[in-house]
């Protein structure tokens, strides 16, 4: 007999209609065709797997604009970041051969490195614990001495380069998002096995899996079913995707050709853990020690949380016109991979959702304020508030331009349009490693902002970040 989830997954793929305690036949089309039109999506691909099984697999939308093509479950996205999980896949098979160690400094391997990398690991490189921080190809331009995302380099030009980037923490003190570290361990792969970590990727694990629509970005091929990407300005107007060199679409933080259906053979061969060894996957599936002993939720190129009690693994990525999310609800047996070709497509947002639909007991309680034991964060967040920008004190806590940025251009945005506010309650407050994050509701004459807020020991900001809200209890993300 099959459970309620089951039936509600089937019912999304036949035509017969639901009862009225379970879902439409349509009711995952009208959600996903109502979200990618409200936010100016050209296309998106949608695969749920269940138990399993795959219960759909289907396109929405328009992969070319230009010629009008619908995307279809073979049409081919990229990647962006998502891609990660392989690279880390290429580095564990390289410690599996003995090529690599992930606890070895990794001037082992690159014995020109700065001396500053000498207590630098493959480990803190795959769990983004190296202290080396954002991207150093972030903002490139084509200034002198600036990475230049239009131009091709050598792996030891590269190199250079990454010897450059900027050391943001000590290695292994915290989690610190960095694609410079993944296209490092791209270089690295290719130099102890002597293949570059795509290829190893085809022959070790894309044919094994029978993924055979899986590969590198190659722009200049004849790549058939290839999506193009977008980008939509804030009026909706749409444009192509930038074009970038060759080297940018071939480094390890995540330049893949992946179709849903690929990404269901993918999700098949996790659940049984092919592929690596077991110790291997209990590695990449367990979140980082840092040196003060606490953890954070991410392993090797995944992100682990707990979702209405369950056991989560989530990554999403955003490349040239394209935003994907995968997430597997382990313990409720259900994947959801969504993939866009819009650089603002909602996949996370829209995945999530479609996860609900199908799972009801993952829909998230409405939210409700709490106590606040630390009022004196909270009057420091409600001054940034009250401010119609970042306090110049307050943008020197972010330890990078690049996260100021994320946090003022959205903060601006919305502060603008509020007006005054009016009342600021704690809703949520989690430990991250070392640092706290608190979740905030703001009203506001015009309006209402979730607003998150993390701290770190010394009191700067790592992270603020804002989104719209429709009501004071709409549930947590």
């Amino acid at each position: 007999m099959k459970s309620l989830r089951q039936v509600a997954a089937l019912c999304a793929v036949t035509a017969a209609i639901c009862g009225p305690t379970t879902c439409r036949a349509d009711a995952i089309d009208d959600y996903v065709n109502a979200a990618i039109e409200a936010n100016h999506t050209p296309g998106l691909a949608l695969a749920v797997v269940q138990d399993g099984v795959l219960v759909r697999a289907q396109g929405y939308g328009y992969a070319n604009l230009e010629h009008r093509v619908p995307v279809h479950p073979d049409t081919i996205f990229q990647t962006g970041s998502l891609g990660k999980m392989f690279t880390a896949v290429a580095v564990m098979l390289m410690v599996e051969d003995g090529k690599l160690s992930l606890d070895e400094s990794i001037r082992k391997y690159l014995p020109d490195a700065p001396a500053s990398w000498q207590k630098i690991t493959i480990r803190q490189l795959l769990t983004h614990t190296s202290g080396m921080g954002a991207a150093f190809y972030s903002h490139g331009t084509v200034s002198e001495g600036a990475f230049d995302l239009r131009q091709d380099y050598s792996d030891e030009q590269l190199l250079q380069f990454f010897y450059r980037a900027e050391l943001v923490a000590p290695a292994g003190h915290k989690f610190s998002y960095s694609n410079t570290g993944y296209a490092l361990l791209g270089v690295l792969v290719k130099r102890v096995g002597g293949r570059s970590y795509a290829e190893v990727l085809k022959q070790r694990v894309f044919g094994p899996l029978a993924m055979h629509t899986a590969g590198q970005i190659d722009d200049r091929g004849i790549v058939p079913n290839r999506a193009a990407g977008y980008q939509v300005r804030e009026d909706g107007t749409v444009l192509n995707q930038q074009w970038v060199a060759p080297t940018s679409n071939s480094t390890g933080d995540g330049t893949l050709y992946l179709t849903v259906l690929d990404w269901a053979k993918w999700d098949a061969g996790v659940r049984a853990r092919k592929i690596l060894k077991p110790e291997s996957w209990a590695q990449m599936l367990s979140p980082v020690r840092l040196n003060s002993g606490k953890t954070y939720p991410y392993g090797f190129g995944w992100y682990l949380f707990k979702v209405a009690g369950q056991k989560t693994y989530q990554h999403s990525g955003q490349w040239q016109g394209f935003v994907a999310n995968y997430v597997r609800y382990e313990d409720a047996g259900l994947s959801v991979i969504v993939l866009t070709n819009s650089a603002s497509g909602n996949a996370s947002a829209i995945g999530r959702r479609v996860a609900q639909m199908i799972e009801p007991a993952l829909v998230p309680p409405p939210a409700a304020a709490i106590e606040d034991r630390d009022p004196r964060v909270t009057q420091r967040l409600r001054q940034i508030l009250l401010e119609t920008e970042i306090p110049a004190k307050e943008r020197a806590a972010f330890p990078s331009a690049f996260l100021l940025d994320r946090a003022v251009v959205p903060y601006q945005k919305h502060r603008s349009q509020l007006g005054r506010l009016q009342e600021l309650r704690l809703f949520g407050f989690e430990e991250l490693g070392d640092e706290a994050a608190y979740t905030y509701r703001a009203s506001f004459d015009k309006g209402l902002l979730e607003v998150v807020f993390e701290l770190s020991p010394s009191g700067a900001i790592p992270r603020l970040a804002v989104r719209p809200l429709s009501g004071w209890d709409e549930p947590l993300k």
